[in-house]
């Protein structure tokens, strides 16, 4: 059990600062980011006026570990997903308005309906952004032990907001990755291994467009590997769930050794156009934290984080949950 908790506490960590770190550069094209900072993104540091959310200080993260942190808190709290608790939590965040952080229009559209009484079909929203997957993260976690638990449990986080079958197959499947990470179930110490686990993603997948990417991510991994300028013109980084997905997956089986590494390349895949880097390198700090446990993120990333302690305090509460319950 203490490999259990060390690896849920990278992956929760893992996630949150790939997503505060991401949030420096998100929607900047690489000339913007010299502008802003002189160069690619080392660590943490105040963000630039030419930021989008430039009102953020160092280290606080953006809309997507919101929406992870209350999922996870509804775990936490409950010892099972409670949907109504968790459309309370949305509810009550978009009514406070200060603590959005660039958040998409879907989710506050969903919670806007749910806040006007509408039943979940009616209050979903057809959008394919990665954030209506990233709390399957926390599905994941919880249904460590079984990955046709989680994904099952994954899609059915996500489908409380959005309606596309595309996001909630990327969700089903972002939830199978924790799942297959923190129950120890996989390995990427060589080719074959992480070609593998890609493998076991697609066996999950149940739309054609998560699997066509898939299968693109696993052309690219077999090529060797790419810069992140490289990575995004050939699998993408925008919010598209299924790209941002496969781009964050392809940053972590390349740096596996590295959560630095593979954060940093993530975050920094900014291109010639910019892209959802925040997103990306969550999926990232997510997989990669999870192989690797909490002992493998910087400890100064870790201080600098914005409400480290909170979170420390909700993920030990997580724990609980899951070593009780067994998931």
């Amino acid at each position: 059990m203490e490999l259990l908790k060390e690896k849920v506490k990278g992956a929760v960590f893992g996630a949150v600062i790939g997503d505060a770190l991401g949030t420096l550069v998100e929607e900047m094209d690489g000339e913007t980011v010299k502008r802003a900072y002189g160069g690619p993104i080392l660590g943490f540091r105040e963000p630039s006026p030419l930021a989008v959310c430039p009102h953020l200080g160092k280290g606080c993260y953006s809309h997507e570990s919101q929406i992870f942190l209350m999922a996870l808190k509804v775990y936490a709290e409950r010892g099972y997903f409670d949907e109504s608790y968790y459309v309370e939590l949305l509810v009550d965040w978009v009514k406070r308005e200060r603590e959005h952080r660039y958040p998409s229009g879907a989710h506050v559209n969903a919670a806007l309906s749910y806040g006007a009484g509408l039943e979940s079909v009616e209050a979903q929203v057809k959008a394919t952004d990665i954030d209506g997957a990233v709390p399957a993260l926390a599905a994941g976690l919880f249904r460590w032990d079984s990955s046709d638990d989680a994904y099952q449990e994954g899609a059915y986080v996500a489908s409380i907001t959005h309606g596309d079958p595309i996001l909630t197959d990327t969700a089903g499947v972002l939830a199978v990755a924790a799942s297959e990470v923190v129950g120890g179930r996989v390995s990427f110490e060589t080719e074959e291994d992480r070609l593998g686990f890609i493998d076991v993603l697609r066996e999950f997948a149940q739309t054609e467009t998560v699997k066509a990417y898939l299968d693109l991510l696993l052309q690219v991994l077999r090529k060797g590997s790419l810069k992140p300028d490289e990575v995004a013109v050939v699998l993408g980084n925008g919010s598209f769930a299924p790209e941002a997905f496969a781009s964050g997956l392809y940053f972590a089986l390349s740096n596996y050794r590295s959560f630095r590494m593979g954060v940093l390349s993530a975050v920094n895949s900014y291109g010639e156009f910019g892209g959802d880097t925040d997103a990306v390198a969550f999926v990232t700090g997510g997989i990669l934290g999870g192989y690797l446990g909490f002992g493998s993120i910087p400890e100064s990333w870790v201080k600098e984080l914005e409400g480290r302690k909170e979170i420390e305090l909700l993920t030990e509460k997580f724990l609980e949950r899951i070593t009780s319950y067994g998931g």
